[in-house]
């Protein structure tokens, strides 16, 4: 959501910088105010139109259109929370369905009548969708006598429950039922023959083998050849339908990240402190912890000993308090915790917490690991210096193997190392072999059967609105400064920030590395208002503690590019096409006097390749590479025949074609099983690819940006 310049960042500065524009800002918020009900009419002074949010089918859409559908998807949904934009979005694809392929359903007289409706309520078959809303809460299954009761008293007597049937089911029924039925239309028009099922086998069967003699574009250096301007835009437009493009932009910008302070901090810990002594006396704890808005939500779920993903330490202190008790303040991963037990009850599972040291499996396995136990118990080495080099990753914890129990827990440790560990008494050593190798076992902790249920009171460090006004601030004066000044780079480093570069922005796709959501951003950039040179507002990130200012540099239209924006590459296919000039000219000639693929190599000082197969589904020649004008050539050249230069990818050729190459003919079997997979995947492609084609053929243009 960009922030508006002549706000707190904006007009606090500029009236301390420019006090003399302060009568122009009352004037226009006058002139403002004067014709806002005349814009608001829908008319302009200039002779403008109402606000159009887009264009569908030639039909324009009014911004009030959107909003309306907006307000009516807002009363479906009271009670929930929800997203302004994801609103926005559903009722421009609202806009959409009745414009285009409602319209569909009605050319064809597509409708659910008042006796199929009647059925997907009442008959025996009801409808998902009136099961789904109809199913009894207490015995999960669907109740028609809720239904009659909704239907036949309810929602005549109260008109808000008639709008919730149209609009929570009827309505919805009535648009996918209709959809199926168009869609199985088309369907029903889809098959499939022999000689499609021929066709598909050809397409893959069907292969040639050929010769080819080529001479590579790298043989001529880039250097012979010279160009101007006038060189390289004449080649543009002969080759305008190569150069296309999507409309999109290119910034400089400033990210202004909001990180929390020593002092966000210290107000995190102090707000969790204070609440430990309520948190203590509470008999509430579920309720407590959740109108605290805790990070971690109350879970009634008792758990065993190092099941749970709290600290070591946190976990020490739930499994051996007493019910009631709650933590001292802990830190961990950027937020601050207080931890309370909740409940404590015996489990009918005994665990151990044990660490080891590994030894691979070898013939001198067990010497190496007793030699190991007794250094250890000498004091040669500690347990964590024996277990560092520990190869199933334990090593990095002094080889603790965590909490153990008999089944189903910590499934990486070998059974029979379980069972040495569950029957061993705490602080004692053992050797046990497995299929992983030996293993030093030390007993560190347990027994334990306690099963704990606790409740956490969790809050994030996060930037304060102190530390969030300063980033706003300084993004403020970034902007403000840059208003007037051609050189945002040197505004912005010379208030300590540092500028980024982003190009080819596109309105479908807006992608800015280092912004997560860069939907605002795009949204400005493609406003019909904003110019080469023009600076953004603030633009705030939202849910992304950051701040964006931009500067436009760079604006392509959709169409064929400029040739300024494709310099490089015309170049790189203009010198192409030059060599390719030169290379065929030079089989040309050689072709005057050779006539077999060994005479025209060796004119050329070339080498034949031989290609033994190339079928319709690929681009891909044997010898060559990707070469998808070579492959063409040579399945429509008969068996003997040449064909002349050939410009492709790398070089140019020329093919002989060698004759089809033998393939075992399709059988009745192979052709039914083909007809049948080509008819199944065309069908499942139809119902969507006929819609994209309608909206294609709707031409719709969508300038939501310069509103939302």
């Amino acid at each position: 959501m960009a922030k508006n310049k002549n706000d707190e960042s904006g007009v606090i500065l500029k009236i301390q910088k420019q006090t003399g524009c302060l009568l122009f800002v009352i004037g226009a918020a006058m002139l403002a105010f004067v014709l806002t009900d005349f814009f608001k009419s829908g008319t302009s002074a200039f002779g403008g139109s109402k606000n159009v949010v887009g264009e569908i089918a030639g039909e324009k859409v009014q911004y009030d259109d959107l909003m309306k559908g907006v307000e009516e998807l807002k009363v479906m949904y009271q009670g929930s929370d929800f997203d302004e934009a994801s609103l926005r979005e559903q009722a421009w694809n609202q806009i959409i369905q009745e414009r285009v392929i409602k319209k569909q359903h009605e050319l064809l007289g597509i409708e659910m009548g008042r006796a199929e409706i009647i059925d997907a309520l009442f008959g025996p078959d009801p409808d998902p969708m009136v099961v789904r809303n109809f199913t009894n809460p207490d015995t999960k299954q669907f109740d028609p006598n809720m239904l009659r009761q909704y239907v036949e008293i309810d929602m005549l007597e109260d008109e808000s429950k008639y709008a919730n049937y149209m609009n929570f089911l009827e309505k919805p029924m009535r648009e996918f039922r209709e959809g199926a039925k168009y869609e199985n239309m088309i369907r029903a028009g889809i098959y499939t023959t022999k000689v499609d099922a021929q066709y598909e086998y050809n397409l893959e069967e069907f292969k040639m083998s050929a010769k080819s003699v080529g001479l590579p574009y790298v043989s001529i250096s880039d250097s012979t050849f010279s160009y101007d301007d006038g060189d390289l835009k004449e080649y543009l437009n002969d080759h305008s339908d190569e150069y296309q493009q999507l409309a999109s932009r290119d910034i400089d910008f400033v990210v202004l990240n909001v990180f929390a302070t020593a002092k966000d901090t210290a107000y995190t810990k102090e707000l969790v402190s204070k609440e430990a002594e309520a948190f203590k006396k509470t008999k509430k704890d579920s309720s407590f912890v959740s109108m605290k808005r805790t990070m971690r939500p109350f879970n009634s779920t008792y758990v065993r000993r190092g099941m749970s993903d709290l600290p070591s330490d946190v976990e020490d202190f739930i499994f051996t308090a007493d019910s009631g008790a709650v933590s001292n303040l802990v830190y961990q991963n950027g937020s601050y915790g207080l931890y309370k037990v909740t409940g404590v009850k015996e489990d009918s599972v005994t665990v151990m917490r044990a660490r080891h040291v590994l030894v691979q499996a070898s013939d001198d396995g067990e010497t190496k690991a007793k030699q190991i136990l007794a250094d250890i118990k000498s004091g040669k080495m500690t347990f964590a210096e024996a277990a560092k080099d520990n190869y199933d990753q334990t090593g990095k914890s002094g080889g603790d193997l965590g909490w153990i129990q008999k089944d189903g827990f910590n499934m990486q440790v070998p059974q029979e190392v379980k069972d040495k560990i569950l029957s061993s008494s705490v602080g004692s050593y053992s050797i046990v072999k497995s299929s992983k190798g030996w293993h030093v076992v030390n007993i560190t902790d347990g027994p334990s059967k306690k099963l704990v249920q606790f409740a956490a009171l969790e809050r994030k460090i996060t930037p304060g609105t102190e530390t969030d006004r300063e980033a706003e601030r300084l993004a403020g004066e970034i902007q403000f400064q840059s208003q007037d000044n051609d050189d945002f780079i040197t505004v912005v480093e010379k208030l300590g920030q540092n500028v980024r570069e982003a190009t080819k922005i596109t309105l479908s796709n807006p992608t800015i590395q280092g912004v997560p959501d860069a939907t605002d951003v795009a949204r400005w950039l493609f406003n019909d208002k904003t110019r080469v040179g023009d600076v953004s507002d603030v633009i705030n990130l939202q849910g992304q503690d950051r701040y964006i200012v931009a500067k436009c540099t760079k604006i392509r239209e959709e169409g064929t590019a400029k040739l300024e924006d494709v310099r490089d590459q015309v170049i790189l296919d203009y010198i192409r096409e030059q060599k390719a000039i030169q290379l065929a000219q030079k089989l040309e000639d050689a072709l005057k006097t050779a006539s077999t693929p060994e005479e025209v190599a060796k004119a050329v000082n070339s080498a034949v390749s031989f290609v033994p197969a190339v079928n319709m589904l690929s681009a891909q020649v044997t010898g060559i590479g990707a070469e998808p004008e070579v492959a063409g050539t040579i399945l429509g050249l008969k068996k003997g025949e040449r064909s002349s230069p050939i410009k492709g990818v790398s070089g140019v050729y020329v093919v002989w074609s060698e004759g089809q190459v033998q393939a075992g003919e399709a059988n009745e079997f192979n052709l039914e099983d083909i007809s049948r997979q080509v008819g199944d995947r065309t069908m499942q492609m139809a119902g969507e690819g006929v819609k994209n084609a309608l909206k294609e053929k709707a031409k719709i243009v969508d300038k939501r940006y310069n509103f939302f």
